[in-house]
């Protein structure tokens, strides 16, 4: 069967609140998976797998997969397209409150046609408190995806391009059109690689991304006021770091030193 037939034996139409948008195009849904480079029976957790495009395809592949899903009703869609898979399992629960402390074991994979209405949050929440998982393979917004790889030349800099400056290697891979989904949404997708390994000033950097959050909150503002609370001009100086900057001139290790220099 087709994704869109496995999609009408839904018993209601797509929830726009949970930001359904189902992924009917199975070359993208290879397209995904080829970039996964896992080896076999690799654990991976997939959050909003809908009705199973994606999933699917990751099943090809052997990986041993934990589907977390927030409808029931496609819940039980998938446990009826994948009934006799032994390597899957399916949680009817939140992606955002569900206990990633289940994930134990090798380095977790992480693949997503993300929801649009949680896929910021959510990833900053994995890559700040589940360092478990190691690789993440997700399609989010196109405007999130240049928020998460912007470096200081660009307008989508932000504390979201410093926290993934800070903790990961993240590079756009390519774009999917809305054609590619049902019901179609009103933007551009992109897929996403986000590398994350063990980091041993992982606290430090956390730091960081907190200092960050503070100066974007007034961005337009020079460092030497915005962070006045954090850290005096004259430590600025000694850092190196440009006194009448601005949030969106420092860089993440910038801020990973300032950081260090209230320590």
């Amino acid at each position: 069967m087709s994704e869109y037939d496995w999609i009408e034996k839904l018993e209601k139409q797509p929830n726009y609140k949970l930001g359904q948008n189902f992924l009917i195009d199975t070359n993208i849904s290879r397209k995904i998976t080829k970039l996964v480079q896992g080896q076999l029976a690799d654990p991976i957790i997939e959050v909003g797998p809908g009705t199973g495009s994606l999933t699917n395809e990751l099943l090809k592949d052997n990986y041993r997969i934990k589907a977390v899903e927030i409808d029931s009703d496609a819940s039980e869609l998938l446990k009826l397209r994948f009934q006799d898979v032994p390597n899957l399992e399916i949680f009817n629960e939140d992606a955002m409150t569900f206990d990633y402390a289940e994930l134990t074991g090798p380095w977790w994979i992480f693949v997503s046609n993300l929801p649009y209405n949680i896929g910021t949050r959510l990833l900053v929440k994995l890559i700040v408190e589940v360092p478990v998982i190691h690789r993440y393979v997700v399609m989010v917004q196109k405007e999130v995806a240049q928020r998460i790889v912007a470096d200081q030349e660009s307008d989508d800099y932000g504390a979201l391009s410093v926290l993934f400056g800070l903790f990961t290697e993240s590079k756009i891979q390519f774009d999917v059109s809305k054609n590619c989904f049902y019901p179609p949404p009103k933007i551009t997708s992109s897929v996403l690689t986000i590398q994350r390994e063990s980091l041993v000033d992982q606290e430090m950097r956390l730091d960081a991304f907190e200092i960050s959050k503070v100066a974007f909150q007034q961005r337009r503002k020079k460092v030497r006021t915005s962070l006045s609370s954090i850290i005096s001009e004259e430590q600025l100086e000694e850092l190196d770091i440009d006194i009448n900057s601005r949030a969106g001139n420092l860089s993440p290790n910038d801020y990973l030193k300032i950081a260090k220099a209230r320590q």
